[in-house]
């Protein structure tokens, strides 16, 4: 490895923050227990995406004060679709800065605010409960398989109005983009994805309807239609949250209920908690790492950064600093933390009402209808730390 002659040496972090936590049993426990052992902020090997080289931020103070100061931390110089493409694809609003930023998300904010959502809230109860009637009555399931990769998904595909029988398909490219083996594999992934949306984008510019594609294909941004890249740049911002950035934290929350019995009979006999809990496992479970661009040059926390360096922000450090928390590890009903695994500042997830709703939903369905959940005996969960950490295989059980 290349390190920059303004990195010193004590800082450099040898390793990828993909592979690094699947050394232990619990890559949040053991994994994030490790790296905080270390210096608040290192210039790790592997520490943003595809592997890209640069300083991480492992304190929560430290990636909150980046997300509120975008003028040096910026997200607009990411472009990590377009650097694969070669050519020019936004990845927005993710990619973008205020003031812009503002305006498209002003652009989608009909779709995701707390009213819109409320008016969703009987499809999702319907989708919910069409997934869980497949093996309800089986005394068990295969949580992400049957139930955590598709209930996301299938709310996403009515938004955006595309087909559910292109799932397959859509997770496929999905993971091809952001966990592809190869450069060769994400570029694949990635123009796939494009001409897809390139299509979907064109047609309902010319049959408009209520969706959510049709709102970025016939909106406007400070007075003037968004170019065709930043259209469908939208869409595959939108794709990626839709598909896996809820399912990665469900998975995660519903492990942990499968191993904490308690937890799950205190839910059963308060239902009216089941907010607090989503918002304690959001706080323990951050699945993510942001990344930001610096500037200008900048010593941040005693730490000299140059204009260009490439800054993570893992979510899932911040999940569990425990200059943050007390007894990060434990989950606190009471605890009413912080949190940045929805982001903070211009980028809090637009998504966030969106995923919350869906997230008590599931809890609630899950315990009234199954006393207890457990992982099934004999089994375990299977989860990945690459790009985005999220459990791939639940098998649960109940009586």
């Amino acid at each position: 490895m290349t390190v920059p002659a303004h990195v010193p040496p004590e800082l450099v972090w040898d390793h990828s923050i993909d592979i690094f936590p699947a050394r232990f049993d619990d890559p949040y426990v053991g994994g994030c227990g490790a790296i905080h052992a270390g210096p608040d902020i290192v210039w790790a090997a592997q520490g943003a995406y595809c592997g890209q080289p640069g300083w991480m931020l492992t304190r929560f103070a430290h990636v909150q004060e980046a997300h509120h100061n975008p003028a040096i931390f910026s997200a607009a110089n990411n472009r990590d679709a377009s650097n694969l493409l070669g050519f020019d694809l936004p990845l927005i609003p993710g990619e973008s800065d205020p003031p812009q930023h503002r305006f498209y998300r002003q652009l989608l904010a009909p779709f995701f605010q707390p009213s819109a959502v409320a008016a969703l809230e009987t499809m999702i109860h319907a989708t919910c409960d069409e997934l869980i009637g497949r093996f309800a009555d089986r005394g068990g399931c295969e949580f992400h398989g049957e139930f955590s990769s598709l209930f996301p998904s299938y709310i996403f595909l009515a938004l955006m109005d595309l087909p559910r029988e292109m799932l397959p398909q859509f997770l496929l490219w999905e993971h091809g983009f952001l966990r592809g083996a190869t450069i060769e594999e994400r570029i694949d992934a990635i123009m796939a994805i494009y001409g897809y949306f390139r299509e979907r984008l064109d047609e309902r510019r010319r049959a408009p309807g209520e969706d959510l594609i049709t709102r970025i294909a016939t909106g406007t941004v400070e007075g003037r239609p968004l170019t065709e890249a930043e259209q469908v740049g939208t869409c595959i911002t939108l794709y990626i949250g839709g598909l896996d950035s809820v399912a990665s934290g469900m998975g995660w929350y519903m492990r942990h209920l499968a191993l904490d019995q308690d937890l799950q009979d205190r839910l059963r006999r308060d239902p009216a908690l089941i907010p607090a809990a989503v918002d304690e496992l959001s706080r323990a479970y951050g699945t993510n790492s942001n990344k930001r661009i610096l500037t200008r040059d900048v010593d941040f926390h005693g730490v000299a950064m140059r204009a260009g360096d490439i800054v993570a922000l893992p979510t899932f450090l911040c999940s569990r600093d425990p200059r943050e928390f007390t007894d990060p590890h434990v989950i606190n009903l009471d605890r009413k933390a912080r949190s940045m695994t929805f982001g903070a500042g211009a980028h809090n997830c637009i998504g966030i009402h969106l995923a919350k709703r869906e997230l008590r939903i599931v809890l609630a369905q899950f315990l009234s209808r199954f006393a207890p959940f457990r992982i099934a005996d004999g089994e375990d969960a299977v989860w990945t730390t690459q790009t985005i950490w999220g459990v791939k295989k639940l098998p649960l059980s109940w009586s």
